[in-house]
């Protein structure tokens, strides 16, 4: 009977903690009907449960929802110093918006800030609030965050102000590239606050705009456009080619797209600092972490304390994955090329991969030629046993130490690692181990410089880092 259903204090806190967990009501009721042996021992029915949860969460949500989201952060900052958060209010002192990135967000920053995701298309909050999460990639190429923040709405003036506060609570380093879904307002914000950064589109929503806009085979074609490498000759000519036969679309949409690939092109060319053009792809992974936990109708405090639950399964993964990249190395063949295992000793494990693939094209590969010029040397690189030229890869010597290598692929500054032609021209000078001019720290156990580590073959050994693993 109804009047006999009841949940203890006990049920309902275990209820609350496995909802944190991310859990749904109905898997919440089927953990705990598998604790007891019968159903009905529970003691309530699903329909109680649902019933507890919208009493609760709208407890939360009356009245002083943003009030508790402050003490929330302050309290944090009290904890620690080098926790940042900042907000505004209005006439009325309502929160308008807010900020908030605990140290190693700050720090993680510091060690991967070069290329930040900037999306602002969650509304996970009862008040449909702009929740904006800063993201990135770390040494593992997995997803970091690097702080988040609410937002009264969309307009210049407030897209202004997180970013400004984003730089001020990085010590105003700007990042060399950002990301974003495409939204005006944004774009104008970022032109004004970080006018030196690249901005980019994220190809998620370029491909689902696309989609909208295109059908096959235009759809396949732009595609090429957008994403193949060419000149800009043979580019401008496929482009009059695809417009003329009816690749126009939506005008408007397509000369965005037409202006994104110049300015690409520009950048490519002038080999500036391009990594991470399609780590869209991370803010997608977060998008299904995040909306595993939140939901539409949740108060700030919940949606806060649920990103700092996201945030430590994050974290989780990254302290696993350095304690595998410590304690050991890749594995090798026997027969493999010492540049290989030279390189599984340096980079992390999943960076190794790539690294390891462009190791292995070189098989195919060959110096055609070399010459000396302006005190470097420069070397044709082209496929085995063909003559085609393939890339130019120039080298400059210090003395006896090997001081630079550029590719005109430019694959080392789009992704700091080693391009093919690179590891061909390395064999060709007698190089067994890679220089140490050709490694980015970012992508190995060194990235963090507050959390120096160095690989340890033997697992067997205890480490201070192993501690804090």
């Amino acid at each position: 009977l109804g009047v006999h259903r009841v949940m203890s204090d006990s049920k309902k806190a275990q209820a609350v903690e496995l909802r944190m967990s991310g859990l749904r009501p109905f898997q919440i009721m089927e953990v705990m009907e598998n604790n007891h042996d019968e159903s009905d021992e529970v003691g309530f029915v699903r329909k109680d449960l649902y019933n507890f949860f919208t009493r609760y969460e709208m407890k939360n949500i009356k009245g002083r929802d943003a009030e508790d989201v402050l003490k929330y952060l302050t309290r944090k900052q009290e904890e620690d110093a080098e926790f940042f958060f900042k907000y505004t209010t209005d006439e009325e002192g309502r929160l308008r918006n807010v900020f908030w990135a605990d140290a190693e967000s700050r720090l993680d920053y510091a060690a991967f800030g070069g290329v930040v995701i900037f999306d602002s298309t969650y509304r996970v909050n009862k008040y449909n609030l702009p929740f904006i999460p800063f993201i990135g990639v770390n040494h593992h190429r997995s997803t970091t965050i690097f702080g988040c923040g609410i937002l009264s709405n969309e307009s210049v003036n407030s897209y202004c102000w997180l970013l400004e506060t984003f730089l001020e609570a990085m010590r105003q380093v700007h990042p060399k590239s950002l990301i974003t879904d495409g939204d005006l307002a944004m774009a104008k914000a970022i032109s004004k606050v970080m006018p030196g950064a690249y901005h980019r589109l994220c190809t998620w929503h370029i491909e689902e705009n696309m989609s909208r806009h295109l059908r096959k085979p235009k759809l396949d074609e732009l595609r090429k456009l957008i994403y193949e490498s060419m000149d800009e000759e043979e580019f401008e000519r496929r482009w009059a080619d695809f417009k003329e036969n009816g690749g126009t679309g939506n005008g408007q949409w397509i000369a965005l797209m037409y202006r994104l690939r110049e300015k690409w092109a520009a950048a490519y060319t002038d080999g500036k600092y391009l990594l991470g053009m399609r780590s869209n792809q991370r803010s997608e992974s977060l998008n299904s972490k995040l909306h595993t936990l939140l939901k539409r109708n949740m108060s700030l405090m919940c949606l806060v304390k649920h990103v700092k639950l996201c945030i430590q399964r994050l974290r989780k993964k990254e302290a696993q994955l350095d304690a595998k990249s410590t304690n050991s190395v890749p594995f090798c063949r026997i027969d493999a090329d010492p540049l290989e295992k030279d390189v599984a000793r340096i980079y992390t494990a999943v960076v190794f991969k790539k690294v390891r693939a462009q190791i292995r094209l070189i098989a195919g590969l060959e110096v055609i030629s070399g010459t000396n010029q302006d005190g470097s040397s420069l070397y044709v690189v082209g496929l085995k046993d063909d003559n085609e030229v393939w890339d130019e890869v120039r080298v400059t010597f210090k003395g006896q130490a090997l001081e630079g290598v550029e590719c005109h692929c430019r694959k080392m500054e789009c992704e700091d690692i080693p391009c093919s032609h690179i590891f061909v021209v390395l064999k060709f000078l007698g190089f067994d181990t890679i220089p140490r001019c050709c490694v980015v720290d970012r992508w190995t156990m060194g990235a963090k410089a507050a959390f120096r580590s160095y690989r340890n073959t033997d697992p067997n050994v205890w480490s201070e880092h192993m501690v804090r693993y």
